[in-house]
């Protein structure tokens, strides 16, 4: 007997699903047949919960921005300075990396979509503006207490944001002499030590 589950629960399984074809197709070569073959779901099973592989795709986006929403509640840790809370962010950022790469390499399929999809690009572009928005208020705070000297935060946050995104290579190179947590906590430190009250001479 197939086993029922929960529709929303289903759907998420179908996006995870997507997220490895994608990755490993790409969104132009992969199919919905792949999904299926993917997931070992019926095509009447997938076309119940996606209309076209254009809206599994967009489905993905709003999932994907799902799994980064906790950057943003990272960065609310309370009476913390705004150094260790981007420290915090980094951590966790490095966390769901571990935990699926995939959610990082799917991006240059959403960046190249973008340049011809306008929905697609302002999805992704909602979901970088509220991580960037995120950094940049924690630096203007930092600046406010005397944390960090007088910077154009939004340079800052874009700076914090190329570092993360640097996790990737870590898929093509896998390097044995440092472990992903080292290279992020030291991308950090040299980051908010480079904008640290302390170092002004």
């Amino acid at each position: 007997m197939t086993e029922r589950r929960p529709s929303s629960e289903r759907r998420i399984e179908i996006l995870e699903a997507a997220l490895n074809v994608f990755v490993k197709k790409g969104y132009s070569e992969a199919r919905m047949d792949d999904i299926v073959q993917e997931i070992g779901l019926s095509k009447g099973a997938l076309y119940h919960h996606f209309q076209s592989k254009r809206d599994l795709f967009i489905t993905l986006i709003e999932h994907w921005m799902d799994q980064f929403s906790a950057i943003e509640r990272g960065g609310k840790l309370h009476g913390k300075p705004s150094a260790e809370i981007i420290q915090h962010i980094a951590r966790f950022t490095a966390k769901l990396f571990q935990r699926n790469p995939n959610w990082f390499l799917v991006e240059p399929e959403i960046w190249a979509i973008a340049n011809r999809d306008k929905e697609i690009k302002e999805l992704a572009s909602q979901l970088y503006s509220r991580v960037l928005a995120e950094f940049e208020t924690l630096i203007k705070r930092g600046m406010k207490y005397k944390e960090f000297r007088q910077v154009n935060e939004k340079m800052i946050a874009m700076t914090i944001m190329t570092s993360l995104h640097g996790m990737i290579w870590f898929v093509l190179f896998k390097p044995t002499d440092f472990s992903l947590e080292e290279y992020v906590d030291l991308n950090m430190k040299l980051i908010l030590d480079g904008i640290a009250i302390q170092n002004e001479k």
